[in-house]
């Protein structure tokens, strides 16, 4: 059985000199999904230095588009900071991405461990795989604020936060020398 969870995508800065476009993703946080469950924070424990992102759960080859390092934040949220693949697939995603119609991601794991907590199943452990650009999220609240692509920041949803508002201000504004 496969279990998922979704994201947001944030802006991020490009890798030095990639032209292929980079994402940040909460790939994982603690609320209510669609199927009744909370992943727990720090659930993924430990986590690989690397994962893939993919298409709609392909988790193949065929239908990777890109990969990145998960991280926590400070509020114990699971976060992925990646790049795009050059391949032509990796490139419509992106696209997709930076024009708003795709606006969620999704997490892949097994083996979880699951607790009853107030009657709410909780994930309490699990192994990470991977991640994905979905179109339909289990986490209603996953939504893309902006992605980034080489040279150029996009807002893609109206809830950026005042320092992501700021941030895409930031990289949009000349360099000052």
């Amino acid at each position: 059985m496969k279990l998922y969870a979704l994201a947001e995508v944030k802006a991020v800065e490009d890798v030095e000199g990639d032209p292929n476009g980079s994402f940040d993703v909460i790939l994982s946080a603690p609320t209510l999904d669609r199927d009744g469950e909370v992943i727990d924070a720090k659930a993924f424990e430990p986590l690989p230095d690397h994962i893939t992102f993919d298409i709609d759960h392909g988790m193949s080859t065929a239908t990777t588009v890109g990969s990145g390092v998960p991280s926590y934040d400070d509020e114990g949220r699971l976060r992925v900071r990646g790049t795009y693949s050059s391949i032509p697939r990796a490139q419509e995603v992106r696209t997709l991405v930076r024009e708003g119609h795709i606006r969620t991601t999704s997490v892949a794991f097994m083996s979880a461990q699951r607790e009853q907590k107030d009657g709410v199943t909780h994930i309490t452990r699990a192994e990470l795989l991977n991640g994905a650009f979905v179109p339909i999220p289990s986490n209603r609240q996953a939504v893309v604020l902006s992605a980034k692509a080489y040279g150029e920041a996009v807002k893609a949803g109206a809830r950026n936060s005042t320092k992501d508002a700021e941030r895409l201000q930031s990289m949009s504004s000349p360099p000052t020398r």
